[in-house]
């Protein structure tokens, strides 16, 4: 006679396999629970700066020029980044969250849905708030500031530096936050997302003032979009082996403490002299 456990083991074994549609259905409940944790988790940033976007909006004309909306998008990607890739980190979790069952893919896909799309709803806000007239407004700019020269000659760039630069800031910070081990990483990880971004805009510029002999955006933008996609791809590979650091340890410095300030301050000093060369260079990249 076969005993109970014999007789669930068979139970198992010859149970129909799940069928493709109620496979979808699962995937779908678990992306489903996997965004709104995520929106859970990070629900005030992201209110906040929905409520930032509407005083923009309605009360930013009053004081300054309303092409200050376009700063939200980079100040977006500069705080959203570190936050959604170095949530766990920064919680003192990631044991906690590797040991679940859901895969590390899912999550890391799921941080960079969300936190990605926050920025692009806000990007796109920001250009149908002006209007979609980009180029007349910054024109407007000049000629009320008296520089009555200044032309827009390749209105094209502009559009695609306000898209794919604060983008490549958010792919950048978020991937070293999602594969940083301790807190000091993950909450500087704006900086070196910044000096990237700034480092490949420098570059692009220079290639194609050597290519063209004038600047046309068409390896500023790709570059800056290529250079987004590829670190975020190489940081979703790298996510999945990685090791959980330490869990709540404390914020210090890693290494040694004299050598990560000085990485700091070098990366400050190249963030600053990469922000100076674009303002100097600014009538240029237009």
């Amino acid at each position: 006679m076969p005993s109970p456990t014999d007789s669930a083991l068979n139970l198992v074994a010859e149970a129909p396999p799940e069928m493709p549609a109620e496979r979808v259905w699962s995937d779908w409940r678990v992306w489903r629970a996997l965004l709104w944790s995520e929106w859970f988790a990070h629900a005030r940033l992201l209110l906040f700066f929905i409520l930032a976007w509407i005083a923009a909006v309605w009360l930013l004309p009053l004081v300054v020029h309303p092409l200050w909306i376009l700063m939200l998008g980079a100040a977006y990607a500069l705080v959203a980044g570190p936050s959604f890739g170095g949530a766990d980190v920064v919680a003192g979790c990631e044991e906690f969250t590797f040991a679940l069952p859901v895969p590390r893919g899912r999550r890391f896909a799921a941080r960079l849905a969300v936190g990605g799309g926050g920025l692009l709803l806000l990007t796109v806000a920001n250009v149908f708030a002006l209007n979609a007239n980009l180029a007349d407004i910054l024109v407007r700019v000049f000629l009320d500031s008296g520089l009555t020269g200044f032309e827009l000659r390749q209105p094209e760039l502009l559009y695609g530096l306000v898209f794919a630069f604060p983008f490549a800031v958010f792919a950048l910070s978020f991937s070293v936050a999602s594969l940083a081990t301790g807190r000091t990483v993950a909450f500087t990880a704006w900086v070196w997302g910044t000096l990237g971004a700034l480092a490949t805009l420098r570059g692009a510029a220079m290639a194609e003032e050597a290519f063209w002999d004038r600047l046309n955006g068409r390896l500023i933008v790709s570059s800056l979009l290529l250079v987004a996609a590829a670190t975020l791809l190489i940081a979703g590979r790298a996510y999945v082996r990685k090791e959980a650091g330490p869990g709540g340890s404390p914020l210090r410095m890693p290494l040694s403490w004299w050598g990560s300030l000085a990485l700091l301050l070098l990366a400050g000093v190249g963030v600053a002299l990469l922000i100076a060369w674009v303002a100097t260079n600014f009538g240029r990249l237009l």
